[in-house]
C-alpha cells in the first residue's frame, strides 16, 4: 500500500499568457486560496481564503490584501458584477448555501439574493447586468442551472434541468450563449446553448432546443475569451484548452479544440467540486490558482500489507 501524507502544499495566484509562460503573481502563496476571479477592469482579484478555520472572501488590489466578508460562516465562490461595483457569493450563514451580494466598496449590508434549502453556487453575471446564472444541488444529488434577474422581480427560473449534472455555466460576452459542463455523455464535457431571457418568446423552445458540444475528449469549467471568439476549459490532464467559436445568425459553430499549455492548477482536470480555479482577464491573460511543489509530502510504501490476516 502506498500513501502520501498532507504536506501543506502551497498555492500561488499566477498570471500566465497564452503560451503558458508565467507573467507574474498576485499576492503571497497560501495553502487555502480558492476560486480566484478578476475584476472587469482587470485591476483587482477576489479569492476565497481560510484564516483560522473560517473561509472568507479577500480582495487583492496590487500588493494590498483586505478581508471582504466577515461572517463566522463560510463565504465562498465569488462573481463580479459587470461594472465591478458588486460581488455575489455563496454563504452558509443561513443554511446549506444561499446567495448574497455586497458592494465592493464595503459600504452597506450584505443583501440576501437567493435563499432555499438547496446548495447554490453563482457562476456568471451577464455583461448587460440583467441576469445571474447559478446552479442548484438538490437532495437527490442532481445539479441544474438556474437564472435570476438582477433587477425588478427577482424570481428565479430554470435555465437547464435534465437527469444529468449541469454546472459551471458561463454567459458569453454578448449574453447570447451559455457554456456549461455536463456529464450526459457519461463523462464531463463542455457544451453551449442559446440564452433566452426568462419570459421572452421562445423560452420553452430554448430549454429543449439547440446544443453544441465543444470539448471532444472530456472537459471541465469553461470560460470565454473576452471577445467571445474562443472558449477555454481544462482537459482531464489539467491542460488549458481553447476551442474557436464562430457564430452565424442563430447557429454556433465550435472548432477543433487545441492544447494551450499544462497548468499545475489546483484540482487538476478532474471535477472534485473544487470549482473553477482560473479566470481570464480583460486583456486575455489567465490567472491560475497554481499548486506549488511540496517536498514535505513524501510517499510512504507499506510492503506485505495484509489486513485480512488480523480479522
Amino acid at each position: 500500500m502506498a500513501y502520501r501524507t498532507g504536506g501543506g502544499s502551497q498555492r500561488q495566484l499566477t498570471w500566465v499568457d497564452r503560451s503558458g509562460t508565467a507573467r507574474g503573481t498576485v499576492g503571497a502563496p497560501d495553502a487555502t486560496l480558492d476560486a480566484p476571479r478578476v475584476s472587469p477592469d482587470g485591476h483587482r482579484v477576489i479569492v476565497g481564503r481560510d484564516v483560522q478555520g473560517n473561509v472568507d472572501l479577500w480582495l487583492l488590489d496590487g500588493a494590498r490584501m483586505s478581508r471582504f466578508t466577515f461572517d463566522p460562516a463560510w463565504d465562498t465562490r465569488p462573481v463580479w458584477s459587470p461594472d465591478g461595483a458588486r460581488i455575489v457569493f455563496r454563504s452558509h450563514r443561513s443554511g446549506s448555501g444561499d446567495l448574497y451580494q455586497k458592494l465592493t466598496s464595503g459600504a452597506g449590508v450584505e443583501e440576501p439574493l437567493v435563499a432555499s434549502d438547496q446548495i447554490k453556487t453563482a457562476y456568471s453575471w451577464s455583461a448587460d447586468g440583467r441576469f445571474l446564472l447559478y446552479s442548484i444541488l438538490d437532495l437527490n444529488g442532481d445539479v441544474d442551472l438556474w437564472v435570476v434577474p438582477m433587477a425588478g422581480d427577482r424570481t428565479p427560473s430554470v435555465f437547464l434541468k435534465t437527469p444529468f449534472r449541469e454546472g459551471y455555466g458561463a454567459f458569453s460576452p454578448d449574453a447570447r450563449w451559455v457554456a456549461y459542463q455536463s456529464n450526459e455523455s457519461g463523462r464531463p464535457e463542455i457544451y453551449v446553448r442559446p440564452f433566452v431571457p426568462p419570459g421572452a418568446a421562445g423560452t420553452a423552445a430554448a430549454a429543449t432546443g439547440s446544443q453544441w458540444q465543444v470539448s471532444t475528449a472530456g472537459g471541465i469549467t469553461p470560460a470565454w475569451r473576452p471577445d467571445g471568439k474562443e472558449l477555454y476549459y481544462l482537459n482531464p490532464a489539467g491542460a488549458m484548452m481553447a476551442a474557436p467559436i464562430a457564430v452565424s445568425g442563430a447557429t454556433l459553430e465550435p472548432g477543433a479544440p487545441v492544447v494551450l499549455f499544462p497548468t499545475r492548477i489546483f484540482g487538476g482536470g478532474v471535477d472534485g467540486q473544487q470549482g473553477r480555479q482560473y479566470d481570464v482577464a480583460p486583456d486575455g491573460r489567465f490567472l491560475i490558482n497554481m499548486e506549488l511543489g511540496s517536498a514535505a509530502a513524501p510517499i510512504t510504501l507499506i510492503q506485505n500489507w495484509n489486513p485480512a490476516v488480523k480479522k
